[in-house]
């Protein structure tokens, strides 16, 4: 009897089910919205659309940071997952390309009007595996330019 329970136990335990089938990776961001300068002390809402990678993957959301404490550059990317135990995943679906904000992004009381904030949205890697980023580089307080004519 106990050489049948501890077989059973020994076939009932498969290396392949060791975990979730799941696949973490990340969507282009393709379009953004930002406004044309920030406000000291004021919060804001940043849309920013994506596409994922097909019909199999679903949006987690936005992650990303600065590099330190003290710096302005933020680099941000589209999280998704996959159920790697679906199979009909559909690369040239029109709803592949969606949209999420970004809520309640902070500026601080104490930055200076000169500052600029930049931001490094994450479109693709490159052949060699390097991130590519779009870059947005928005000023605090109203600038001076003039519009081009």
């Amino acid at each position: 009897m106990l050489f049948v329970l501890l077989g059973l136990l020994m076939t009932s335990c498969s290396p392949e089910d060791d975990g979730p089938n799941i696949e973490y990776g990340l969507a282009p961001i393709t379009d953004s919205e930002f406004p044309a300068y920030f406000e000291a002390g004021k919060n804001y809402d940043i849309k920013l659309t994506y596409k994922l990678p097909s019909s199999c993957h679903n949006f987690v959301g936005f992650d990303g940071g600065r590099e330190d404490i003290n710096s302005q550059e933020f680099f941000i990317y589209a999280l998704t997952t996959r159920n790697l135990d679906r199979t009909d995943c559909d690369t040239e679906d029109a709803e592949l390309t969606n949209f999420s904000t970004i809520r309640n992004f902070m500026i601080s009381e104490n930055v200076s009007e000169d500052e600029v904030f930049i931001f490094n949205l994450w479109i693709e890697n490159d052949a060699e595996g390097n991130p590519v980023y779009e870059t947005i580089e928005i000023p605090v307080g109203e600038t001076d330019l003039e519009p081009a004519s």
